[in-house]
């Protein structure tokens, strides 16, 4: 019984120093993970920073984006206007060219009267006395042109267009 106890003890002694060992090498490696934990923890906290700094940028970058897509909106709306304004104005346009064509048409008339008037008092001046301006030179070209003789304070009637009076 003492050989076991011995071989007992000596079993102790070496546990004890193998424990000793692991609570040695479990400080070191404490202490080394401590080290590392330091080392990390600054690592940490800027990618954390630059996380953050991340998700704010894309925050901003998403009102942007809606902002875009608000003033492409507007843009569309705009340009939806005035291609509709431009064909508005081509319509208008195209009126207002008839109507210049109708008013030439009026202006020509009463110029073709002017100038037939011009004629037949240029004609009167060189006719005799007896010629008392009526069936002379100036009758005898409005009726060519189909336009009747002018009376005194009225302007002739063309088809379809009312009395005007000269002024």
């Amino acid at each position: 019984m003492a050989a076991e106890v011995r071989k007992l003890a000596e079993r102790s002694q070496v546990s004890a120093q193998e424990i000793g060992e692991l609570a040695i090498s479990s400080v070191q490696l404490a202490e080394r993970a401590g080290h590392l934990l330091s080392e990390i923890v600054p690592a940490i906290t800027t990618t954390s920073d630059l996380v953050q700094e991340i998700a704010a940028a894309s925050k901003e970058q998403s009102s942007g984006v809606s902002q875009i897509n608000t003033a492409m909106s507007q843009l569309s709306q705009l340009t939806q206007t005035n291609a509709s304004s431009s064909e508005e104005l081509a319509a208008t346009a195209e009126e207002l060219g008839a109507q210049v064509v109708q008013l030439q048409d009026l202006v020509g008339f009463f110029q073709l009267a002017d100038t037939q008037r011009s004629r037949s008092a240029g004609a009167r001046r060189g006719s005799s006395a007896r010629d008392t301006g009526h069936g002379g030179a100036h009758s005898k070209a409005t009726r060519a042109h189909g336009v009747p003789p002018a009376t005194k304070g009225a302007a002739p009637k063309a088809s379809g267009i009312d009395e005007f009076e000269s002024f």
